[in-house]
């Protein structure tokens, strides 16, 4: 039952984590005209991770 929470918590931390990279790419593309894709790419990165945890869950109960 542990390892559920703290794989909840991994996946929590992991939104906040690529919603802070949206947010780097979009004030980069408005404030600064520019237009980094690696902001993107780590954002997706988190994402992927998140289904994948997402899915390994039903695994560990």
């Amino acid at each position: 039952m542990n390892i559920v929470l703290i794989a909840y918590l991994i996946i929590f931390a992991l939104f906040g984590t690529a919603a802070s990279y949206f947010v780097r790419f979009i004030y980069a593309y408005w404030v600064k005209k520019q237009m980094p894709m690696q902001h993107i790419f780590k954002a997706g990165i988190c994402i992927i991770a998140v289904l994948i945890i997402s899915a390994l869950i039903p695994l560990l109960v």
